[in-house]
């Protein structure tokens, strides 16, 4: 763990979490919620899911604030007012954080979109309830059609359920924005990406309607004869009797439900369609790439890479060996990169520019611009040509991925590029791609 990065978290936690119970969005006790749980996403997760679980709760109290009179007739049918207490914290983030400690055990791209799809599922709940509202004609019952009372629980729109899309789509464009890695994106992985999440959210807001028609505990107030959330009393004052629905399934229950199911189902297109979401692209409009067998005879893939090759060591670049380079291809190129960095994925190595016949690297390749019968190194994450080894701060041993591209460009591109560069020039002629990974850490 960064203590650096946890420290921020915190601190970003509590000044959100302050300014909220100031403006009434939160209550004591969700405030002091939001506090562990921002934490939690915000130190241990990094920029993507702090800005994902920011941006629903930002547009959560916001549609809040601006439909708050248009609902103000429709608080007695809710089991709380507009102040978000901790179960409501929550029922909402509870299953966010949990995927933010998963991603720390597993380090796998499915948690990240899992997450994307819990938060998805929320605001998509959370934006068809605020704007639901909006519609003109009375909504309907998710399970028999019928008309019903605005408010009322299971209860679908059409404005609602565009809104839900919309919320969900909200989260998806942020969860692609900041998607973690460094990795060569191509338009039709960012649209399965935005497909997933959005769909995931829209289930889970559906699901979340449906439990809410079926076995949510909904009640009823003997003095005002009204269908309410609210339990053990109206807001008359007067006890509220069970109508129908398991007496412990409240709405946070409902909502944290909801959550899961955007969860699940982001993670399952994630398991399900490894080839558009996984660690490999494809060639945009074409196959899929040719895997190329990439490895290290210093050390195995997912083990320990040795501390010589380390900046704690000689600092020396490991020998790699490869071979199946594509059929067509005119270069080869090479990147390096820490998807575990503290403030995102640092490049500890870029070269290009090496001729296709090439089956492999020796040991110590200098740190030079223009390495001689091999090809061109661009700047690293330490700013200068040439192999940094793995430096990383205490704590849980960081990833370092050498990735091998087979390209069908000629051996011709400018110098001094760094990753990035390099990578928006691979766009569309990558035929083929390995990949061999070591892992090193410091106590």
């Amino acid at each position: 763990m960064n203590q650096a990065q946890f420290l921020l978290g915190f601190l970003l936690a509590v000044a959100i979490s302050l300014l909220s119970y100031a403006a009434r969005s939160l209550s004591l006790s969700g405030a002091v919620t939001a506090v562990v749980l921002g934490t939690v996403v915000f130190g241990l997760g990094g920029l993507g899911p702090a800005v994902l679980l920011i941006g629903f709760f930002v547009s959560a109290s916001l549609l809040s604030r601006v439909f708050r009179n248009r609902k103000r007739n429709l608080a007695e049918k809710f089991s709380k007012g507009d102040r978000r207490d901790w179960e409501q914290v929550l029922a909402n983030g509870g299953i966010a954080g949990l995927f933010v400690l998963l991603s720390l055990a597993f380090r796998e791209p499915w948690t990240y979109l899992a997450l994307a799809g819990t938060l998805a599922a929320v605001n998509a709940d959370t934006w068809a309830t605020e704007l639901g509202v909006l519609n003109p004609t009375p909504p309907r019952l998710v399970t028999t059609g019928k008309p019903v009372e605005r408010g009322t629980s299971g209860a679908i729109s059409l404005v609602g359920t565009l809104a839900a899309l919309a919320g969900a789509l909200f989260i998806a464009i942020l969860a692609v924005i900041f998607w973690p890695g460094n990795e060569l994106v191509t338009a039709g992985r960012v649209l399965m990406r935005l497909f997933a999440i959005s769909l995931a959210g829209l289930l889970g807001s559906l699901v979340d309607s449906l439990l809410g028609a079926t076995i949510q505990a909904i009640y009823t107030c003997p003095s005002c004869q009204k269908e309410t959330e609210r339990h053990p009393r109206h807001t008359c004052g007067a006890e509220t009797v069970l109508k129908r629905g398991w007496h412990w399934m409240n709405n946070d229950w409902v909502n944290g439900v909801c959550a899961l199911v955007g969860a699940l189902v982001a993670g399952a297109f994630a398991l399900a369609l490894p080839q558009p979401l996984g660690l490999f692209a494809t060639l945009e409009g074409g196959p899929p790439m040719v895997e190329i067998h990439l490895s290290s005879p210093a050390f195995a893939d997912g083990e320990t890479i040795p501390v010589r090759f380390t900046c704690d060591g000689e600092n020396l670049s490991p020998a790699l060996n490869w071979s199946g380079i594509p059929t067509g291809a005119r270069s080869l190129a090479l990147i390096v990169e820490d998807p575990d960095a503290p403030l995102g994925t640092f490049v500890h190595w870029v070269i290009y520019n090496m001729m296709p016949n090439l089956s492999g690297l020796p040991q110590g390749v200098p740190t030079e611009a223009v390495v001689k019968n091999i090809g061109l190194q661009g700047s690293s994450g330490f700013r200068k040509p040439g192999y940094g080894g793995p430096c990383p701060p205490s704590g849980k041993p960081h990833r370092y991925y050498f990735t091998l591209y087979a390209l069908d460009l000629d051996p011709r591109l400018p110098p001094g590029l760094n990753a990035n560069e390099l990578k928006k020039m691979m766009k569309g002629h990558i035929l083929g791609q390995g990949q061999w990974m070591g892992k090193y850490g410091r106590k």
